[in-house]
């Protein structure tokens, strides 16, 4: 029988880890580790905080049940909740962006551009609304390439709230994988992000209802699926791998599901479900009312099916795909990780004692990228 003690040595442990997953690393409660918590929990509520204060007016209520209840009933005539991957098209190839030189201080990178067409199905609830983004209508992606004969690319996808070329660049740690591997590098800018944004970076794509968020997914597919087509058939890349982080490393896993030539995979703090995560945040800021207004969390799960990677088998096989994750991540939970890794085979993963903020700084994670991109033939180390 557990002393008193004990057990609220417990319930301290699984309120700071976050999850009850008994067979996921073990965590001590260091100094350090605690400042890391609570750097990604003060911007976890700032997140939360900032949206606790717009109240949802009532033709926005009525807009979401209107979208919710049209999008499940249309999802599941189309047959996109059963066949996912149905609901997406393929996109034409992409052959002459527009590029124009950039420089941040002595760094030299290149700003690609190109329409995007990515357009919702005819009848899809939002459709207006997300055409009307008309900064959303052009895509944009960061370059940074050599001179010379082709090398190896990868492409490299933000994650939410994000998109300009510095965060980027120091996020993906620009400088080692460009100079240093000698690798050839592209950052998509997602949807609703950076120069695409309607308002700040990354707002309308949680907050604004169901149907902005498997917009956001099935358009961020559609560009880095045209974007790859560029570096592949105009740049002649010998080999292309994909990286992405937190919402990047979501779409990282949803690309999977779709290219089955990339040389490797590599999903860094993956939200694999978004609902999920959606809930366990988002919840307790809704009213008791909620389901009143007509809303569920099963209809929000039916209509995103149809961008999740949890509902589709990966196109490549578990010795190519690569996760990290950290401990005590208070964005990406290590439940909704592991959901991922398990749906991939359990393929290697890094779990490292640090943060969702923390990745940039966890040694484990630089030798763990390394080792990835070296075992896919990106690189090669002495």
């Amino acid at each position: 029988m557990l002393t008193f003690a004990e057990e609220m040595f417990g319930q301290t442990r699984d309120w700071f880890v976050g999850h009850r997953e008994e067979d996921l690393p073990s965590v001590r409660c260091t100094p350090d580790l605690v400042g890391k918590w609570l750097l990604d929990e003060w911007a976890l509520q700032f997140e939360m905080g900032s949206n606790r204060m717009r109240w949802p007016t009532v033709d926005f209520r009525r807009r979401l049940r209107s979208e919710l209840g049209d999008g499940v009933e249309m999802f599941n005539e189309r047959g996109w909740v059963d066949d996912p991957r149905s609901y997406h098209e393929d996109p034409p190839p992409l052959t002459d962006p527009i590029i124009e030189p950039r420089h941040l201080g002595p760094t030299r990178f290149e700003h690609l551009m190109f329409t995007s067409g990515y357009e919702p199905h005819v009848g899809e609830p939002g459709r207006e609304r997300w055409l009307a983004y008309e900064a959303n209508a052009t895509a944009h992606a960061w370059v940074l390439r050599h001179p010379g004969p082709p090398r190896p690319w990868l492409i490299c996808i933000n994650g939410y709230r994000t998109g300009s070329a510095v965060i980027e660049f120091v996020s993906f740690n620009a400088r080692r994988l460009h100079r240093e591997f000698g690798l050839n590098l592209v950052f998509p800018v997602s949807p609703l992000h950076g120069p695409r944004a309607a308002g700040a970076s990354g707002d309308r794509v949680i907050f604004a209802g169901a149907m902005n968020t498997v917009h956001t997914a099935a358009q961020a597919l559609w560009d880095i699926r045209r974007i790859k087509s560029w570096v592949t058939d105009v740049e002649e890349a010998p080999a292309v791998g994909v990286s992405g982080l937190s919402l990047g490393g979501f779409l990282t896993a949803l690309l999977v599901c779709f290219e089955d030539d990339l040389a490797c995979a590599i999903a860094g703090i993956p939200e694999s479900d978004l609902v999920r995560g959606m809930r366990r945040n988002v919840e307790p800021l809704l009213p008791p009312f909620y389901e009143q207004w007509g809303l569920s969390w099963r209809s929000l799960e039916r209509v995103n099916r149809a961008v999740s990677p949890l509902a589709m088998d990966p196109l490549l096989p578990p010795e190519k795909l690569f996760i990290f994750a950290g401990l005590v991540d208070r964005w990406v939970r290590p439940g909704n990780v592991k959901g991922l890794w398990e749906r991939w085979g359990r393929p290697e993963i890094c779990w490292y004692k640090g943060g969702h903020l923390s990745f940039p700084i966890e040694p484990e994670v630089r030798k763990f990228v390394a080792r990835a991109l070296e075992r896919s033939g990106l690189i090669s180390q002495s």
